[in-house]
């Protein structure tokens, strides 16, 4: 793996124009907690005129639609949200943070995936006297999305290199009995990234097939239950 591939080049800021995105509906509720792989709206002047995760072809060939066509193989009705993170990963020092996520907890979500982190500030990785801080936010944002308190959470590493984060992520994950997903060999490969160093459609689709991999049994489980 080229040591390139491991530097997310896109601005984290004013990727979409508003943080939460609802499509509701009768079945199995999913909800992504992501950043710009999960979605990002249109920003011709750096070059993306999709609006979907970056950096997928089209909406369709995203990790998050990808994922549902997955699910809906099961439950033909699942839905789902995307609560975009990217403001969070900027802010998450910033006890206010979690306000911009009320609409997302609101979707009473009965799958959550949290796939972020990538947009932390690098500086903090190397600031030892911090080490934990981000932890802890990620633990409050998670208790906010599971408003119900009855989602299966998945948690995942990060695209992009970052043990920092992903320690203290794998933490919270720990700490309440939930799944740590690792994706090691998927970004591993040359071939699975697209433009920006964000995952094309080879790898948008590993990461669907591995996340789907973890939560199949709980959308079953979920689905015979609606």
């Amino acid at each position: 793996m080229s040591e390139k591939y491991q530097e997310n080049i896109v601005p984290a800021a004013r990727q979409n124009k508003k943080n939460v995105f609802l499509y509701p509906g009768k079945g199995v509720r999913i909800l992504f907690a992501g950043n710009s792989i999960t979605r990002h709206g249109l920003k011709p002047e750096i070059g993306w005129n999709r609006e979907c995760g970056m950096a997928a072809s089209c909406l369709e060939t995203d990790y998050v639609h990808q994922f549902m066509n997955f699910a809906r193989e099961i439950d033909p009705e699942a839905c789902f949200g995307i609560a975009q993170v990217a403001d969070f990963e900027r802010n998450f020092d910033d006890p206010g943070a979690l306000e911009m996520y009320q609409e997302a907890a609101d979707f009473n979500a009965d799958i959550i995936i949290m796939f972020f982190g990538a947009n932390v500030n690098k500086a903090y990785d190397a600031d030892e006297s911090r080490r934990g801080e981000f932890g802890a936010a990620y633990e409050k944002l998670r208790a906010l999305l599971n408003s119900t308190g009855k989602a299966r959470i998945f948690h995942s590493a990060g695209f992009y290199i970052r043990p920092v984060l992903d320690e203290e992520k794998r933490q919270v994950a720990e700490k309440y009995g939930e799944p740590f997903i690792r994706l090691d060999e998927i970004i591993a490969r040359d071939d699975v990234r697209g433009q920006f160093n964000h995952p094309g459609d080879v790898g948008m689709l590993e990461i669907a097939r591995r996340f789907f991999a973890f939560a199949e049994p709980a959308i079953k489980a979920l689905a015979q239950k609606k």
